[in-house]
């Protein structure tokens, strides 16, 4: 019997004995970002549209009833002549070339004229009513008004004046004529003035140049904000297209995707319009995607938990127990619990990668923590031989496809709403790539590079 205790005890201590117990130190857990921002400089072309409708609306709103009245027979060296001017139906745009448009002006008049000679005057009145033709140029000052240059391009009589002389209507169309073309300009003059005064994009580029600058929740569960800070503005030249006004405004502005609380804004001013030449309409920005180290401990548990792995024809085993995950430095700490020929825990490090077949984040250069190595090379060197940090690299990868699918639709969602009354942007993503991955002392930060479209519709100018 106890012969048979003995040899009990001895198999016992042989397997205690036998079993490599190992405790390494841990890769201590350090970050150099403590928050997570990032920034660049990008540039956001937004196409700009102006019918031609929207500025005969506005030239008519202005413009209205009695536009002109000349009460003093002695002005205009003592002219005889008095006049009022009504504009009586709608001014109408009658073709468009270039940055040139061509309109016309329906005008009633009431005329009184004296004719007589040696000091005798007869005053006679008159109505009739007439077509004035003008061509304008229109461009966009520094202050974003809108600016004509309008020249009058001559007229057309509807009815032509006459007065009664002795119960004869007399034509007076040459003198009327020449008093209206000696006029002309002055009327030029008023509509370039009514279109300065009334025709004005900067309330629309300001609410959009501020509106811009209000940061865009893009991800509510990553509480992810995009705040875009324009630098400076330009226009390209004003050109027309089927009777639209277009152009591209180039917004030059940094691009700040953050995590966590709302950033703060600081407000600055819209500079002067510059104008530079049309650029394709795109734009780049980072999106940021957090994956916590809690979430990736908990796929990696999926993959390691309860494997087990046999080293030299199955001489060594092994069975990993746990999983966790943490970051030192630039580099995301595997820490594993196993037992079998070996009992303990294990530290890998590895650089988080994306790979962009697997669409997947990867570990590069996945291998034993130094003082993990160096407690292996004297308790179980077998384990460095048998490779069981490749196994791990080869099998590890944290999917992002559906992440990549969610950041695309919640930006396009974002950049796709009305800013305001009258201004509504339109914005696609074209491109979407993971880049940098940067580790806080909670999560993988992944930065994604995008590139699209963004179009901004300044509509109903009031």
């Amino acid at each position: 019997m106890k012969t048979l205790i003995s040899t009990l005890l001895c198999f016992i201590v042989s397997l205690t004995f036998g079993q490599k117990i190992i405790e390494p130190e841990a890769p201590v857990e350090k970050y150099t970002i403590e928050k997570m921002v990032t920034k660049q400089t990008s540039t956001i072309n937004i196409p700009f549209n102006l019918t031609m409708t929207e500025v005969e609306n506005q030239i008519n709103k202005s413009i209205t009833g009695l536009i002109y009245e000349d009460n003093s027979y002695t002005d205009n060296d003592n002219d005889n002549f008095k006049c009022r001017v009504w504009k009586k139906n709608k001014i109408i745009f009658t073709g468009v070339q270039g940055n040139v448009f061509d309109y016309s002006v329906p005008l009633k008049i009431w005329a009184e004229k004296g004719i007589g000679a040696l000091g005798f005057m007869s005053y006679q009145s008159t109505e009739f009513e007439m077509i004035l033709k003008f061509s304008s140029t229109f461009g966009i000052q520094p202050d974003w008004s809108f600016q004509t240059i309008t020249n009058a391009n001559g007229f057309d009589w509807i009815t032509k004046p006459a007065i009664k002389i002795g119960g004869v209507d007399v034509p007076i169309t040459a003198v009327i004529g020449k008093i209206i073309s000696n006029n002309h300009a002055m009327f030029a003059r008023k509509i370039d003035e009514s279109v300065k005064s009334n025709i004005n994009i900067r309330p629309y580029v300001l609410k959009a140049w501020e509106t811009a600058s209000q940061p865009f929740l893009i991800s509510e569960e990553y509480k992810t904000w995009l705040k875009v800070t324009p630098l400076d503005i330009s226009m390209a030249p004003l050109v027309t297209v089927n009777k639209v006004i277009q152009s591209t405004i180039n917004l030059k502005v940094i691009t700040e995707t953050n995590l966590g609380e709302k950033p703060i804004i600081t407000k600055s001013p819209l500079p002067n319009l510059k104008i530079a030449p049309q650029k394709e309409s795109t734009f780049d920005m980072a999106i940021l995607n957090e994956v916590p180290y809690v979430e990736a401990t908990a796929i990696a548990k999926k993959m390691f938990v309860g494997q087990k792995y046999e080293f030299q024809d199955g001489k060594f085993k092994t069975e990993i127990l746990g999983i966790d995950i943490y970051g030192s430095e630039d580099k995301l700490v595997i820490k594993a619990d196993m037992k079998g020929s070996v009992k303990g825990t294990i530290f890998m490090k590895g650089i988080p990668v994306y790979d962009s077949t697997k669409k997947m984040i990867v570990l590069s250069n996945l291998d034993y923590d130094l003082k993990t190595k160096n407690v292996l090379v004297k308790a179980a060197n077998w384990m460095i031989e048998g490779k069981l940090a490749k196994m791990f690299e080869s099998k590890f990868g944290m999917p992002l496809t559906d992440l990549m699918k969610m950041a695309k639709t919640n930006v396009e969602e974002t950049l796709s709403k009305p800013l305001s009354k009258g201004i509504k942007m339109d914005g696609e993503i074209q491109e979407i790539m993971p880049n940098k991955i940067y580790l806080t002392p909670t999560s993988m930060v992944i930065v994604v590079k995008t590139k699209g479209k963004l179009s901004l519709k300044i509509d109903g100018i009031d």
